[in-house]
């Protein structure tokens, strides 16, 4: 194991601490619980955009930005916009 440590808002804290008294287990455990939790649920996000297009594709819009095609990247994910 590797020692790291985090702050946590005083709120997550007791929350955690009253966890871990319920279940009779360490609060690092239960934090590396729920870790491990979100890390599976992460791995099960389609981050393909394959799902978004679907959906753009039953919208039927028309019109949109007249730069969508050179900036696809930037409207379905953030990314930055390329210049002209």
């Amino acid at each position: 194991m590797v020692r790291t440590q985090i702050y946590l808002p005083e709120e997550q804290y007791r929350e955690l601490i009253q966890i871990a008294r319920r279940q009779d287990k360490p609060m690092a455990e239960i934090i590396r619980t729920y870790i491990k939790i979100g890390l599976k649920k992460e791995e099960t996000v389609d981050k393909s955009g394959r799902e978004i297009m679907k959906a753009l594709s039953t919208l039927k819009i028309k019109g949109g930005p007249r730069d969508l095609s050179t900036n696809l990247d930037h409207y379905l994910y953030g990314g930055p916009k390329k210049k002209k």
